[in-house]
């Protein structure tokens, strides 16, 4: 089996307690079959800690939404205690991602991540490929369909690669192979058509506020930010490798879903409208800041990642908005992108 991930996972490095939004913070913790049975198994006191820190296969988190393993160091006391091979599938894993298509697989880190949006914001695009041999094909496709998604993704990454093509143009190009494919899929495309009367932008940030909030600062965050979108000063040039990056990113991880799912243009959609509410937020901080630097680039893309592709409720209505409400349609997004 092939596995294809982007070069720099390879770089990939969990900062543990010099985390400032631990990822063992406010979210549910699902343990594994596998792990479950060997917590039932550790002796002396750290196994009656364990055992009383379980209820119904998740662990359960203290008041403040903390992991019960999670130390004042920002540590985890398993992987102190028990070593890293010890922790359930869901805290190896992440930040990563893995996706199985038929004969081969891919896998990258999720921007979610403070390490990990560094590293996304900061690395060529490049992809790397080897052959694994220890599993099995899985999931049942559309071959052809595959091979059309597979072709218009190498186009949009040759596209939004080529940086001397302007990021906006770049990415009116990718929604309309993504439009173009999605033609095959489903005549006629599945896109609300039609003029927007008012401002679009702003639409699209009151869309977000509709959004459930993963974090509780979040919300008053963006509604902040929007009362500041006529005001914040233009984006920064500096800023375009970044979102770019970001960009490429989720064209990467998710636009061969749609071989499941059909929404190809959903998921052009959301790179371009990430592209667009980032770019906005960035904007929104140095009208506070006077600047917005690389690290306060990739928090924001972080919290970002956080509040929508961590969310799988809030990826289906985004998904859902996209094909019927007027602001998301291809030509007001390609309007909006002159803002970027």
């Amino acid at each position: 089996m092939i596995y294809r991930t982007p070069l720099y996972c390879r770089s990939f490095r969990c900062i543990a307690g010099d985390c400032r939004d631990s990822c063992c913070k406010g979210w549910e913790i699902d343990i594994d079959s596998s792990a479950y049975e060997f917590y039932q198994s550790v002796e002396g006191e750290f196994g009656e800690r364990l055992r009383r820190s379980i209820n119904d296969g998740s662990f359960i988190l203290t008041e403040d939404e903390r992991c019960p393993f999670l130390n004042e160091h920002g540590l985890c006391d398993i992987y102190t205690e028990l070593g890293e091979d010890k922790l359930c599938r869901i805290c190896s894993d992440h930040p990563r991602y893995f996706e199985w298509f038929g004969s081969f697989k891919e896998g990258g880190v999720g921007l979610c991540c403070e390490a990990a949006a560094k590293l996304i914001l900061s690395s060529p695009f490049l992809l790397h490929e080897e052959e694994i041999t220890f599993e099995e094909a899985s999931g049942d496709y559309d071959e052809e369909l595959m091979d059309l998604l597979l072709d218009a993704r190498s186009e949009m990454f040759s596209v939004l690669s080529d940086e001397s093509i302007p990021l906006d143009k770049a990415l009116c190009r990718v929604l309309d192979i993504a439009d173009e494919a999605q033609q095959y899929i489903d005549m006629p495309s599945a896109e609300h058509t039609g003029e927007y009367c008012g401002s679009a932008l702003d639409a699209v940030f009151a869309c977000f506020e509709s959004l459930e909030p993963i974090d509780e600062s979040w919300l008053p965050y963006i509604r902040k930010c929007r009362t500041m979108l006529g005001s914040a000063p233009a984006a920064d040039s500096a800023h375009q490798p970044y979102l770019r990056r970001i960009a490429l990113y989720i064209i990467f991880r998710y636009l061969l879903k749609s071989v499941y799912d059909g929404e190809v243009l959903g998921y052009a959609k959301f790179a371009v409208v990430s592209v667009i509410v980032i770019s906005s937020l960035y904007r929104c901080r140095a009208s506070v800041k006077g600047s917005c630097g690389f690290g306060e680039c990739a928090d924001i893309a972080k919290d970002y990642s956080k509040e929508t592709e961590y969310c799988e409720e809030n990826m289906e209505q985004l998904l859902k908005l996209f094909s019927t409400e007027a602001f998301f349609s291809s030509d007001i997004l390609k309007e909006l992108l002159g803002g970027i």
